[in-house]
């Protein structure tokens, strides 16, 4: 059995596991080009923050997930071009999204983040993997706490009233 264990950690990722890292990849690339969007339109500063950190998590995710692919001789999916010259005053229409809107697709997106990381741990029969998927997602759930708390208090978040 231990024989069995030491080959398995030297063989390549299976081809399930190539899937969940490629697909985890072009979430995120995704993910980063709406929260660039979403940059742009907040006007909160503390939000902007949160936009921000969000994006850097993304690209770290991004970096290591790359090097997995690309040591495994996988392609990577493609990443939409950053737009970081575009001003708000460049979008076309009159209507901006405002920062209540902002805050709830950010959560949902980074909720969806937290699933994916979460079915790729599952997913991963690599130590190695598990554990990175893990780290993936504990610091989406710390960035989606510090985005409910800022929801709170900035009053975005309504709470349901109860009857008595």
């Amino acid at each position: 059995m231990s024989n069995f264990n030491k080959n398995f950690q030297t063989q390549s990722l299976r081809f399930n596991e190539l899937f969940t890292i490629w697909t985890h990849l072009g979430l995120n690339n995704g993910y980063i080009a709406a929260n660039h969007s979403f940059f742009k339109h907040a006007s909160d500063k503390d939000l902007r923050a949160i936009i921000v950190e969000f994006i850097e998590v993304l690209k770290d995710e991004n970096k290591q997930l790359e090097e997995l692919l690309k040591e495994n001789n996988s392609t990577i999916p493609p990443m939409p071009r950053e737009n970081l010259s575009m001003q708000l005053g460049d979008i076309r229409g009159v209507k901006k999204i405002n920062d209540t809107e902002i805050s709830a697709v950010l959560s949902m997106s980074i909720a969806s983040a937290l699933i994916s990381s979460t079915q790729a741990m599952e997913r991963s029969i690599k130590g190695n993997l598990t554990t990175m998927f893990g780290q993936f997602h504990m610091k989406n759930a710390i960035l989606g706490a510090k985005l409910l708390q800022l929801s709170k208090d900035k009053g975005w978040l309504l709470v349901p009233s109860t009857t008595s």
